[in-house]
């Protein structure tokens, strides 16, 4: 068992534009404690927050499926095409192949949580 604050973690930029927040990793990832890294299964959970007008790159992953859950902030996800709204509250999976795109269209910042799982 773990309890692990995500101020603990150091953030990085990916995606372009997001800072992340890596909360907790796989078991045995690289240059990982075994308290940064403790899942089993899932590959990530990891803090997410993009600046006001912003977006991420428009990308897909093959071999992972991932769910965002907004914590904060409005903005827009691109999804194979097609534009969706997102707010707090809102759940959106995203089954391996699925192309994807945050934006932020907002004066102010968005949140989420990603949790991502390698598909097997």
């Amino acid at each position: 068992m773990v309890i692990r604050n995500w101020q603990d973690a150091t953030p990085t930029v990916g995606h372009e534009t997001a800072l992340i927040w890596s909360i907790f990793r796989q078991k045995g990832a690289a240059g990982l404690s075994e308290e940064e890294a403790p899942m089993l299964a899932a590959s990530g959970f990891t803090l997410h927050m993009m600046q006001s007008r912003k977006a991420g790159d428009y990308h897909m992953h093959d071999d992972k499926e991932q769910i965002y859950y907004f914590t904060r902030g409005h903005g827009k996800m691109k999804i194979d095409d097609k534009i969706y709204p997102v707010e707090p509250g809102d759940a959106v999976h995203l089954p391996p192949h699925t192309y994807h795109q945050l934006i932020n269209d907002s004066d102010d910042w968005i949140e989420h949580i990603l949790v991502t799982v390698p598909v097997v």
